[in-house]
């Protein structure tokens, strides 16, 4: 792994410091599975924590510090394929991203920040 990459991953992590809020969000809106999880969290970073965009890795990171147990990076890779394939999510540049209109689990309303 470059230093680079690291160094992004790191401040992608750093982001992320509260999974308490996901988790219980993820719960409420009834996502269970790897792809469920991810679109959860997508939705999450969007509309409750009021992100634009956001990366892979925070995602990936979501889910994992919400304590949904391991799964390997191809599966993630694999899921986040889908989500991007479904319309979920949409690409903008620089490896970012944004939840499209298509996105489930969003909440009732969106929080002001």
């Amino acid at each position: 792994m470059s230093p680079r990459r690291v160094a992004a991953s790191m401040e992608d992590d750093l982001v992320l410091t509260d999974d308490t809020g996901f988790a219980v969000y993820a719960e409420e809106r009834g996502a269970e599975s790897l792809p469920q999880l991810l679109e959860a969290a997508a939705a999450y970073l969007s509309y409750v924590e009021g992100h634009d965009q956001f990366s892979r890795p925070q995602l990936m990171s979501r889910v994992r510090q919400a304590k949904y147990g391991e799964f390997s990076r191809e599966d993630g890779l694999r899921s986040f394929g889908q989500l991007l394939r479904n319309g979920k999510i949409q690409k903008i540049k620089g490896g970012r991203f944004t939840a499209s209109e298509a996105i489930n689990f969003k909440p009732d309303h969106r929080a002001a920040g």
